[in-house]
């Protein structure tokens, strides 16, 4: 079997708790992690970071006193005693969001360090094995003579570029690091193999104010003499259109949910002079103050200059810097998009595949040799000849070179393609940056990794020369095609990924496109062979599907596919495992199961909203369903590049400056309008920071975004509250999106403002700003009241619209989840809530919940504090609409039932979503029992308290806390409640069995057993 261009490298995910497990040797260390990150990891950006650890194999009741750090340059220097940096035995039980106070690290200075710890008991710990953390380049300078680089002059409809440098090096290299950012996606080999198994790199970014680069150990790959670096470049999402069609593989109408807008062009009209701050230029259309102009672009950028647009005038535009040369008329000119963003999408702006790369060679004699982009690389057009982010891609296999990057490969003009033609290497060409505002970040989440590889469960032939690959689960990922020799070259294989099936047993597509046929009705990948005797097989690179089917055409005639011939490769973000249910409930397992391979399949360079149809990272879709997402997976690294997205998407002029867009990155609309100035979608850059710390303990994330949470607080302040008695009263005009009843946009609206103000009021406290704390304190005071004065209707103990009208679910959970109901009120609204639940009943049966994005999390939390477990039990039987038991029903589309949530109680639009699986959250505080104090963080202190409802005979499940793992399993048999539970070193829990008695038992960490008569025979009895 020959193996195309893409190569394939398989990363099993992150196990979760290998190093969790007590092998008999006492109380030691484990878990090193610098800013979330546990993989040591190359490029860390922080001068100063937060380090964390756990303790495993500890006594019962273990707790930690005092904590000593060191660290140094290398191993070798920690075991001779040379630390540069020792704390010193610092008294303190914190084994998280623990400051770096060693010397700040300079860029490429690796840092190996470790940590012993001491109980209260006084017994100390060994060191724990040494971790690293490696520094990137963190200043502009730092990339030395790099220049981004492209294809000169290749326009948007060609194929996409490849790009390669051969080197030679003498001398044994003992650290070779490749620095490497790819817009929009870069895919790297060094001597013919792949640099990296991280796939999808380097991720989404808004590409005006910053784009993530990688470092690269390819100390391995190195050889000594001859060399190949190799590139090959995607456009993601810097380049998404709807033009660029390839009617050879019938790509005749590509779909995109939205399309790159394309900036300022021309040429200048009069020639400018050496010094000059302003050009003629034939159009100022879609230029930017503040963005960047691009002079004398041709000629693969020889003679190239950016400069920042201060001015634009109707014929001329005036920058700063003074040009540094003269420039003729009729240079070509263009533009960056706007860093300035005020409602202006400026992530959105195209950018053309370009590259900035810097590989670093260090001898074993201390000597560095460098290799830098520039115009000594060579550049051709590839084998891909078309990548759309939402449309798929198009690969020619016929157009690849054999081993390009392999050690002296042919860069020059007798280089030939598979089909003998000439590849046309040509020099590459200096490109501007992105913008001048551009900067290298490190991405701090984890990387996307191949996790898993599903096999078909069943494959189909609907029709002649149609067959259809059931995987049996709903995914994101990559079809892997496998074909069997020999093969006829110029064979067009094409994939067409779907979520559901026509009657005919066709795919349907509908679910993963949106828009109408306007944004195009075409999304599959085709490979076209180049024709090996042995056999061959391809993937995509440059996108990714989501699928539960995949339809093969154009197989040769009288091939006969088997289960082999595709592989489903499913990707996310490598984030790590952090919990698990079981039960004995199939039902209940198998919602489990859909809302874990939802949250997976959109968990990628940002969260998404669906693998599918948008693909977009909209703050509220995982903002509300966080208490089952980080149930599901650990995100204390994912969260600070989620608030780095967030700040990127906040206008930075204009009348609405601190608003935050509807999705972030901003690629098409989201500042104004219904879709778009919504306070429960822009407060994420509020609450992710809260969430990281009430998860995380994680405080450096809201200290570090601070400024940018108080702009838009104050931008709520003064653009969105009311006036006169609507002072304190906020409008959101998505309310509950997507729910099964409306409930009123100004009760949605003022509980976010209530919730933004509340969690300022705190973070400001834990960061020292007792002034603001007080100001917060005062304003979530003053909501809670005005929400009160006009929703709540004390008579009827429900909260309405007017008065009378919209007592939803959604308007009771809301106010209770929040603590905006008064005490003494409380009881009355639960049961106002209840009686809601039991009373929606649409399309009859029942009870069913209505809540959508903003109200269903606060339902289930709702009745789970309000003790009316057996209210949401009763929910989960109901098969009619709206409901989970209608989700996973045999339709005509989905015969055997959904395989993960949609995202709309109906079935509509997307079939693979996060934003109504916030009853996961439920299986683990509830069912399990396993869940942090209220008010507290970090998940220090527990609390077991499992709710055995309905017929249940057991449950059990696991959630790693940045302490360690916490697991509580219980059974009722022969009339007994048995709850065993295991709570990790330097935690406490409270204990709480449901017997129907209020006090706890509280234990410190260990194994412990709790027994009692099981409550349900007791009533049985009673009765």
């Amino acid at each position: 079997m020959a193996v195309s261009a893409a190569g394939l490298a398989v990363a099993p995910a992150q196990k979760s708790y290998a190093d969790e497990e007590d092998h008999g040797q006492g109380a030691r260390v484990t878990g090193l992690a610098v800013d979330g990150r546990g993989d040591e990891p190359l490029g860390v950006d922080d001068p100063a970071p937060r380090l964390s650890w756990r303790v495993v194999g500890a006594g019962a009741g273990w707790t930690q006193s005092a904590y000593r750090i060191r660290a140094a340059r290398t191993e070798a220097d920690l075991d001779r005693g040379r630390p540069l940096w020792d704390s010193g035995k610092v008294r303190s039980s914190a084994q998280t969001d623990v400051l770096w106070r060693g010397p700040a690290s300079a860029s490429r200075e690796q840092m190996v360090w470790q940590v012993r710890v001491w109980s209260t008991d006084g017994d100390a710990t060994p060191w724990s094995r040494p971790a690293s953390w490696e520094t990137g380049l963190l200043k502009r300078a730092d990339w030395g003579e790099a220049r981004w680089i492209e294809y000169p002059g290749r326009t948007v409809d060609q194929p996409l570029p490849v790009f390669a440098r051969a080197f030679r090096t003498g001398g044994r290299v003992v650290r070779a690091r490749l620095y490497l950012s790819g817009v929009g996606l870069h895919v790297a080999r060094l001597n013919d193999r792949p640099v990296t198994d991280e796939v999808l790199a380097p991720g989404n970014s808004n590409y005006q104010l910053s784009t993530e680069y990688r470092v690269y150990d390819v100390t391995r790959l190195v050889r000594p003499g001859d060399n190949t670096l190799g590139v090959e470049l995607g456009h993601g999402t810097a380049l998404v259109t709807r033009s660029v069609t390839n009617p050879a593989t019938g790509r005749t109408a590509p779909y995109s949910w939205w399309q790159s807008q394309f900036k300022g062009s021309g040429t200048l009209v009069a020639p400018t002079e050496r010094g000059a701050t302003t050009v003629q230029v034939s159009s100022v259309a879609n230029y930017h103050v503040g963005g960047t102009v691009n002079i004398d672009t041709g000629d693969g950028g020889e003679r190239l200059e950016s400069r920042t647009i201060t001015a634009i005038g109707t014929t001329d535009i005036t920058f700063h810097p003074g040009l540094d040369s003269g420039h003729a008329s009729g240079a070509a000119v263009s533009a960056s998009g706007n860093s300035l963003a005020s409602t202006d999408p400026s992530a959105g702006a195209a950018v053309s595949p370009r590259l900035i790369a810097r590989l670093e060679l260090t001898k074993a004699d201390g000597t560095v040799q460098t290799v830098v982009s520039d115009r000594s690389w060579r550049a051709a057009l590839g084998p891909t000849v078309v990548a759309n982010w939402y449309s798929g891609s198009d690969h020619d296999a016929r157009r690849e070179q054999p081993t390009w990057t392999a050690p002296g490969a042919d860069l020059g003009e007798s280089a030939k393609r598979r089909d003998g033609t000439a590849v046309g290497w040509v020099d590459a060409g200096i490109a501007p940056p992105p913008n001048l505002t551009t900067e290298l970040a490190w991405r701090i989440a984890e990387p996307l990794r191949i996790v898993d590889r599903l096999h078909p469960v069943g494959v189909t032939q609907p029709q002649p020369g149609v067959w259809v690959f059931d995987f049996g689960q709903n995914f994101a990922g990559w079809p892997l095609l496998q074909l069997d020799g020999p093969l006829a070259a110029g064979t067009t294989v094409k994939l067409y990924p779907a979520e559901s099936l026509n009657a005919d047993g066709t795919v349907n597509q509908a679910s993963i496109m949106g828009g109408g046929a306007a944004r195009g009705t075409n999304v599959f990948a085709s490979y076209t062979t180049y024709g090996d005797r042995r056999g061959e097989r391809w993937h995509p690179q440059f996108h990714y599907f989501g699928m539960q089917w995949l339809q093969v055409t154009g197989l040769p005639e009288g091939y006969i596919p088997t289960r082999d011939t595709v592989t489903g490769l499913q990707i996310h973000a490598d984030v790590p495992d952090a919990g698990s249910v079981r039960t004995s409930d199939n039902r209940i397992n198998r919602i489990h199961r859909m809302a874990r391979y939802s949250i997976m399949s959109n968990t990628m360079s940002t969260f998404t909203d669906c693998p599918g149809r948008e693909k977009l990272a909209y703050p509220a879709d995982y903002v509300q369903p966080f208490g089952s997402l980080h149930r599901t997976f650990g995100y204390a690294a994912y969260l600070r590049t989620m608030q780095r997205h967030l700040a990127e998407g906040q206008s930075k002029a204009g009348d609405n400056i601190g608003n935050v867009a509807l999705k972030a990155p901003v690629y098409d609309w989201g500042y104004t309008g219904r879709f778009g100035d919504e306070i429960n979608w822009g407060n994420g850059i509020v609450l992710v920071p809260w969430l990281a710390y009430e998860t995380y303990g994680d405080t450096q994330t809201m200290s570090r975004y601070y400024p940018q949470m108080q702009a838009f607080l104050h931008y709520i302040r003064t653009q969105k509250a009311g006036t006169g008695a609507d002072a304190y009263l906020v409008n959101a005009a998505l309310a509950d999106w997507i729910a099964s009843e409306n409930t009123s946009g100004r009760i949605t609206g003022t509980w976010g403002y209530h919730q933004i103000a509340d969690r300022m009021a705190r973070m400001a406290a834990l960061i020292g700003r007792t002034a603001d704390a007080a100001e917060y304190r005062n304003l979530a005071t003053n909501i809670k009241d005005a929400f009160n004065d006009a929703f709540y209707d004390p008579e009827s103990g429900r909260y309405t619209a007017d008065g009378t009208n919209g007592a939803t679910q959604a308007a009771q959970a809301l106010a209770l989840d929040e603590g905006l109901v008064p005490e003494s009120e409380r009881a009355k609204v639960l049961d106002a809530l209840v009686e809601l639940v039991h009373a929606h009943r649409p399309f009859g049966g029942g009870p069913h919940f209505s809540g959508g994005t903003i109200g269903l999390a606060a339902i289930v939390r709702a009745l789970h504090a309000g003790g009316r477990d057996d209210v949401l039990w009763e929910v989960l039987q109901e098969d009619t609409r709206p409901s989970y038991g209608y989700f996973m029903a045999p339709t005509t589309a989905n015969p055997g039932g959904l395989t993960t949530v949609p995202e709309q109680w109906d079935m509509g639009n997307s079939k693979n979503h996060m934003i109504l699986l916030q009853i996961e959250e439920w299986f683990h505080s509830g069912l399990v029992g396993i869940r942090q104090a209220p008010g507290k963080a970090g998940y220090r202190e527990l609390v077991i308290d499992p709710r055995p409802v309905g017929d249940l005979t057991h449950a059990e499940g696991d959630y790693r806390t940045p302490y360690g793992v916490v697991s509580a399993r219980w059974t009722r048999k022969n009339g007994r409640f048995r709850l065993d539970v295991e709570i990790p070193p330097n935690t406490t829990a409270e204990i709480r069995m449901p017997t129907g008695d209020p006090t706890p038992h509280v234990v410190g960490s260990g194994r412990h057993t709790f027994t009692t008569s099981d409550i349900r025979d007791t009533e049985r009895t009673r009765a």
